[in-house]
């Protein structure tokens, strides 16, 4: 159980941060947003070469092929991310317009693109098409397990004059990737070619019901390959052990040609070896330009069967790297948790929704009350525990027995590792785990008296919680009762949960979370769908000021500030302004009586503001999770449709037993019979 995992973990002294390495040299690469949400989120994407686009087919098949294939994929719940150069610059993901433009072979000009071309097209700001080795490269790089092709290059037929062999074989057996292909080109030694894969260790099956290695445009080639899987979760399987034995070498999983396009071995056979006779006649090509030349002349002899071969395989072989890429997505221990797609939606229906940061708080306990900004040390305690606003309050919401699905992102470092140790499992599956980023973190200062006296963070990762998280998770939160929303999101993600929102009808709350972020969500047109804000004294400022709500000068203590201000933002803006004053407990202004639901109520005639007062509590540990267990055990009231009164009086009970906890959300929180809620309101109510 979480509870029992879930304990302050204190270090002495040195903390070793770790940092990870995103996508190799930004400089060159640009990948395409839905592919790089895709490597962020974990979801399945299949890495596909641009050969095919430039020298593999004539225009406009080439194109229209290729929008095919990667509808195919998108069909099958995978991202297609087709590979390529464009003026000097490596994609990861082509738009229909650069497809359209790289196809047009006489505008692009494009060059055939492997390891070793690479620098040169890049210094030079040229196009290419990326072979399979120059595809393997890219898509090893940025971390494409599933790479969709045509058929491989290998061995060429009289090697031993030659010594040709594509690069495509060593890269196989120095990538981490697995290829789903139709074996090799037809056009090559295919004996030889495995023979050659095998000295290089690269994991050769096929898939389907025999161990036949298809010869590209036939189905059989009279060479059989080591292995065979059936299907694309066995073939998924043998790719994450492939990788968690972290063997670096590549996978081949051979596909035959569908059944009604392939040729018979006789005819296509006849077919190359014409091809090859009339290329040794006339020496028209060699090198790299040997394959491009034999499969068009192959095209030609074949009266276009081939062609239409060709096309029927890529998109065979796309669809069935989707379908394993998809299986292997699901076995992925981190990507289990976080693919949307990958969870019983049924069973997270109706439940609140908590969007919001996730952090790791590093506590200091200072010795002494006196802080000098002078250089130097101070004596303190270092100790680590889980925070962030969103993060706390799913916690506190499991323990008050409504466990919300959660939404919110950690990093794929030690301290990610870590936070999701203090998230209930029943709330991680809209978890992101994201992957070349830090995991947001928090140096909390508290003075001998446990009074928060400065505040550092890394919260960069909670803009990683975008408007496409937002939408692909939009069956589950149409069905929420109510959405907590903290200010650490972005302005995007604000105005796409609020659009939600209101085009739902569910109730907001929004915690203001720091001053300085929390006029946020009235930078956008949806802030009415917001009913429910919870700010400090200084947020309700700041918020009050950016909605040009006039000061009144006359005020001089805090309380009566607070009073007037909560009073003009209901009047005109948020229906239930709650107000945490810290010692001096909360205000709540609305059009609602205290015995009023805080959703579902008679609206009276004016605002009333009420003060709700509290215990002051002189021996508490900290406070850096009071507001949030708070506004918790508001949510629990409103969720059960308490009274204003009673939603206070779990809030109240939430809060001192954070003050009493070393860490933002204590171990127990409150007894059965408050939390069901009946229990009278132990407070003063106070009608101004």
């Amino acid at each position: 159980m979480y509870q029992q995992v879930r304990k302050l973990i204190s270090f002495p002294f040195k903390i070793r941060f770790f940092e990870t390495k995103r996508y190799f040299n930004n400089t060159y690469v640009d990948v395409q947003d839905e592919v790089k949400f895709g490597l962020e989120t974990g979801k399945p994407i299949v890495a596909l070469e641009s050969t095919i686009i430039t020298h593999g087919m004539p225009y406009p098949d080439n194109i229209e092929c290729t929008f095919d294939v990667e509808n195919i994929i998108r069909g099958k719940g995978a991202i297609p991310a087709t590979v390529a150069i464009i003026k000097g610059r490596i994609k990861v993901g082509l738009s229909k317009e650069e497809l359209a433009y790289l196809g047009d072979k006489e505008i692009s000009n494009p060059i055939k693109t492997s390891r070793r071309d690479l620098p040169y097209l890049v210094s030079n700001k040229l196009n290419g098409g990326t072979t399979v080795s120059g595809t393997l490269i890219v898509a090893n790089k940025v971390a494409i397990p599933v790479f969709a092709t045509g058929g491989i290059g290998g061995v060429h037929r009289e090697f031993n004059k030659t010594l040709d062999i594509s690069a495509d074989l060593t890269e196989l057996g120095r990538s981490g990737v697995a290829v789903v292909s139709s074996g090799v080109k037809s056009i090559l030694d295919i004996p030889k070619t495995l023979e050659y894969l095998e000295t290089q260790g690269v994991f050769v099956a096929t898939f389907g019901s025999n161990r036949e290695f298809p010869a590209f445009y036939s189905r059989v080639s009279g060479s059989q390959a080591p292995y065979n899987v059936k299907n694309a979760l066995e073939a998924a399987t043998i790719i994450k052990y492939n990788r968690d034995l972290d063997l670096c070498s590549g996978m081949l999983f051979a596909v035959p040609a569908p059944e009604e396009y392939a040729l018979q071995p006789a005819i296509i056979n006849n077919a190359i070896e014409e091809a090859l006779k009339r290329n040794k006649e006339h020496r028209k090509v060699e090198g790299k330009d040997v394959t491009p030349y034999l499969l068009s002349e192959v095209a030609k002899i074949t009266g276009g069967k081939s062609l239409k071969t060709n096309i029927a395989l890529i998109k065979n072989n796309a669809k069935v790297a989707a379908e394993i890429a998809v299986e292997l997505a699901k076995l992925d221990e981190n990507h289990e948790s976080r693919c949307t797609g990958l969870y019983d939606t049924q069973t997270l229906k109706g439940k609140p929704v908590v969007i919001g940061g996730s952090n790791l708080d590093c506590s200091v306990n200072l010795s002494s009350s006196d802080i000098k900004l002078d250089g130097r040390i101070h004596d303190g305690r270092f100790s680590y525990t889980a925070g962030g606003v969103g993060r706390n309050i799913c916690e506190s919401l499991s323990k008050l027995g409504y466990p919300p699905n959660f939404i919110s992102t950690v990093g794929d470092d030690e301290q990610g590792k870590l936070l999701k140790t203090f998230i209930p499992p029943g709330s991680q599956h809209m978890l992101r785990v994201l992957k070349g980023h830090n995991t947001a973190q928090c140096i909390i200062v508290f003075d001998r008296k446990g009074e928060c006296k400065f505040l550092m963070g890394d919260m960069q990762i909670h803009q990683q919680i975008t408007p496409e998280v937002i939408q692909l998770n939009e069956d589950i939160i149409k069905t929420a009762p109510l959405i907590v929303l903290d200010a650490n999101l972005s302005l995007e993600c604000f105005e796409s949960t609020l659009k939600l929102a209101t085009k739902y009808s569910i109730p907001v709350l929004f915690e203001p979370t720091d001053v300085e972020i929390s006029d946020k969500p009235f930078k956008t047109p949806y802030w009415k769908a917001i009913k429910l804000i919870t700010p400090n004294l200084n947020e309700l400022k700041h918020v009050t000021t950016f909605l040009n709500i006039p000061k009144n000068t006359t005020i001089s203590s805090p309380l009566d500030e607070a009073i007037y201000l909560a009073k003009q933002l209901a009047s005109g803006w948020i229906e239930n302004v709650i107000v945490t004053l810290g010692p001096s407990g909360v205000l709540i202004a609305r059009r609602g009586l205290a015995t009023d639901s805080l959703l579902n109520y008679q609206q009276t005639s004016e605002v009333l503001v009420r003060h709700y007062p509290c215990n002051v509590i002189e021996d508490f540990v900290n406070v850096s999770g009071a507001g949030d267990c708070l506004a918790s055990g508001i949510v629990v009231g409103i969720l059960k449709g308490l009274s204003e009164a009673r939603c206070l009086s779990i809030g109240f009970s939430a809060a001192k037993s954070a003050l009493y906890s070393q860490s933002a959300v204590p171990e127990q929180m409150l007894g059965e019979t408050l939390v069901s809620g009946n229990v009278e309101s132990s407070f003063q109510t106070i009608h101004l």
